[in-house]
């Protein structure tokens, strides 16, 4: 399975998103598959307020005419949208998996399951290639330690080494997806997601990546049993690579 990692904030749709046609972001989307090389492009598509739709004439106008109930339908049909421009390039869209509440998504575009694992499972079973990426398990803007001295993280939450290393992306006798075959559902892979909020200079960032993103890559690529003790003991090792290669935060991290 594949591994990736993303450290950028994700980019928040304004509530005035154009509902009422798509004609002006057709070639923003071609010049996209021009400037990023990659067979995938995450499109996004999460925290997008429907609300201004929903009053305008126009959206309603829109949704009407494409046999939907609520103006909030847009959203997905919006997304399928650039979907079927990428494709037109040769390329695969991807979006968090929370856009699917506001209209059903195509089956061949990959959903990005950052809440509950369930919700994973449930993009699976309609159709989905899903990256496996919950939030307790991935998200690594999340403090690491519940010590007096734990640097500032994204509040409410704690998350462990060990709460990473047990993080299984296949939890469920979820099948593995071939990337080869849009078709085939199953999850493609997991990734760690760093926003940057809580993280304002480069080191707080090695803090709160390393080495949780150890535990990450190993639970992304390892098969069968795992042990976090034997895991820790190798880790020792590992932890003195990254510090030869300034990967490490100054004041060490919390294992």
């Amino acid at each position: 399975m594949a591994m990736g990692s993303a450290s950028t904030r994700r980019t928040r749709v304004t509530r005035n998103t154009g509902a009422s046609g798509d004609r002006p972001s057709r070639p923003a989307r071609g010049h996209a598959a021009e400037v990023f090389p990659s067979r995938y492009v995450h499109i996004g598509g999460e925290e997008c307020p429907t609300t201004q739709w929903e009053t305008s004439p126009a959206a309603r106008r829109r949704a009407a005419s494409l046999g939907f109930t609520d103006a909030a339908q847009l959203h997905g049909w919006f997304l399928g949208q650039m979907q079927d421009t990428l494709a037109e390039h040769g390329r695969r869209a991807i979006c968090w998996d929370e856009a699917e509440q506001n209209g059903a998504l195509p089956a061949d575009m990959t959903l990005t399951a950052w809440r509950d694992p369930a919700h994973g499972m449930s993009s699976v079973s309609r159709g989905h290639q899903v990256i496996m990426a919950p939030y307790r398990s991935t998200y690594l803007d999340y403090a690491q330690s519940d010590r007096p001295d734990e640097p500032a993280g994204q509040p409410d939450v704690v998350t462990t080494l060990e709460d990473v290393y047990r993080f299984d992306p296949l939890a469920g006798d979820l099948p593995v997806a071939d990337p080869l075959d849009g078709r085939r559902p199953g999850v493609l892979g997991t990734q760690a997601q760093l926003w940057t909020e809580f993280a304002p200079t480069p080191d707080h960032v090695r803090y709160l990546a390393f080495p949780r993103l150890c535990a990450l890559a190993e639970a992304a690529w390892s098969e069968g049993p795992r042990d976090h003790g034997e895991f820790r003991d190798r880790l020792a090792a590992h932890l003195e690579r990254l510090r030869v290669l300034g990967a490490l935060a100054s004041r060490g991290a919390a294992v």
